[in-house]
Order: C-alpha cells, then sequence, then structure tokens
C-alpha cells in the first residue's frame, strides 16, 4: 500500500479532527515502512548465512576433512556432519595366519626320476647317477677331466646300516660351495634337509625304477670353513616324513666345533 493511499485513510478516519497535520502522518507510515523491510533483509541475511557454514562444513569432510577459517583456525566437522565419514578413515585390521600344529612351511623335496646309470649335471663341475642298488658321483677338475670323487657305494653292503633308517654323507666340502651326492636307507622320505647353522636347505631326492628301501640325493650348499687344525666342519642332514616326523639323523659340526644336530621335527 502506498503512502498517498495510507494518508488518505487516516484523513478519512481523522476528518474533522482538530489540529490534524498531513506531514507527521506521512512521517510516521513511512517509518513503520522502513522497520518492515529492514525486518525481512535481516532475516534473509541469517538464513543465507546459516546455508553458506552448512555446504562447507559438508564439502569440507568429504575432501580434507576440515577448512581452514579466516584467521587460520581448523574448522572440523562434528562426528555427526557426514555419516560414515569416521568409519571409513579407520584402518581395517588384518587377520593373523595362525600356523597348523604339525606342519612345516619348508616344501617336500623335488624327486628326480632318471633311468638306471643316466648321469646328472647337479652343479657346475658335479655330477651323479645311481642303479639299483648303486650311488656313484664324480667331480671335474681343473684341467677339466672328469673322474675325482667318491666313485660308486654299493648300498646293499653288509657295513652299512639296513634295520633302521639311516642316512649317510658323500661330497665335497670347500670354502666356496659345498656339495653332497649321497643316499639314505629305508622307505622313501618326503624330506631331506641339510642344515648349517640352523639354516635348513631341501636336497632334492634322485630315484631310478627297481630300486628298493633306499633313495639317492643331491643338495649344494655354501662353502664350509674349516676349524683350527684344518679339521672340516659338516652339515647336519635329516630325513623326515611328510608329518615332518624324523626318520634319521646324521649330526654335523658347526663352525663353533659345537655338534649341530637336526631338529626332531620339523
Amino acid at each position: 500500500m502506498s503512502v498517498e493511499k495510507r494518508l488518505g485513510e487516516l484523513m478519512e478516519q481523522e476528518r474533522g479532527t482538530a489540529g490534524l497535520a498531513p506531514g507527521p502522518i506521512i512521517a510516521r507510515a513511512r517509518r513503520r515502512r522502513g522497520r518492515r523491510a529492514a525486518g525481512a533483509g535481516a532475516a534473509a541475511l541469517a538464513v543465507a548465512l546459516i546455508c553458506g557454514v552448512t555446504a562447507v562444513t559438508v564439502g569440507s569432510a568429504r575432501q580434507t576433512g576440515g577448512v581452514a577459517g579466516a584467521a587460520g583456525e581448523a574448522l572440523t566437522p562434528s562426528a555427526g556432519a557426514v555419516p560414515g565419514a569416521a568409519a571409513a578413515s579407520t584402518p581395517t585390521a588384518t587377520p593373523t595366519a595362525v600356523p597348523t600344529p604339525g606342519t612345516t612351511a619348508l616344501p617336500l623335496s623335488p624327486v628326480r626320476q632318471v633311468a638306471a646309470g643316466e648321469k646328472v649335471e647337479f652343479a657346475d663341475g658335479a655330477r651323479m647317477w645311481v642303479t639299483t642298488r648303486e650311488k656313484c658321483d664324480e667331480y671335474r677338475d681343473a684341467s677339466g677331466t672328469w673322474g675325482s670323487g667318491t666313485g660308486c657305494r654299493d648300498v646293499t653292503s653288509d657295513n652299512l646300516e639296513h634295520d633302521k633308517p639311516s642316512i649317510y654323507a658323500q661330497g665335497t666340502f670347500g670354502r666356496d660351495r659345498s656339495l653332497l651326492a649321497s643316499f639314505y636307507l629305508g622307505p622313501q622320505p618326503a624330506r631331506i634337509v641339510a642344515f648349517v647353522g640352523g639354516k635348513p636347505t631341501v636336497a632334492t631326492l634322485v630315484t631310478t625304477p627297481g630300486m628298493k628301501d633306499w633313495t639317492a640325493y643331491y643338495v649344494v650348499l655354501p662353502g664350509m670353513p674349516e676349524l683350527p687344525g684344518g679339521r672340516p666342519t659338516s652339515p647336519a642332514l635329516a630325513a623326515y616324513d611328510a608329518e615332518g616326523r624324523l626318520l634319521a639323523e646324521l649330526p654335523g659340526l658347526g663352525a663353533d666345533g659345537a655338534q649341530e644336530k637336526a631338529p626332531a621335527r620339523l
């Protein structure tokens, strides 16, 4: 409603009133209109500020978790500003694998089946072969000639233990490397393992058709140091079944001069 129309209404209501002056009436009408406009503007500004803060908080929670204020302070959103935001930043626990009792991390010994008399070069300058009753090995010397080694061993010999599982060590031991090409008497094991300073190395089994109650094996090991007086050190050797139970053992001699034994169970 315009000031002029409202003035007409007031003059009609107060017609005949003594001392009626249009100036004060017009001034009062304009003041009332100004107060209404100021109140509406303040309410609109308050709504705009509230919406602005909410938008900044939600956006910060999605992107950076906070936003710098005018004075440099961090405006951290409340825990309920973005549902699930706190849970998303929580690390997920990784289940710990529990080993099964009686199992071992060592793999089974590889089995290399060959023809009788077939020569297997298992390391540079080292080879072996088997028959149904013999294990043989030979090594190449500096001139390139083959022949040095332990030769052939009849595993049915009476001077070997046949009444219980037993393991033997034949090969060469040096400061640079140690090479074993030997045999085990008894039912075929799942693993033959050499231990040097407690560290295990799984040997490879060598078989040929017709072998009975014995198995050949080879393994390449690090160099073995000599003890004072030139006494050689040697690995501990052991044969195990598939469950890791000890079948036969040959103790070794450690670098400290003490006897090294294989574990009774893998």
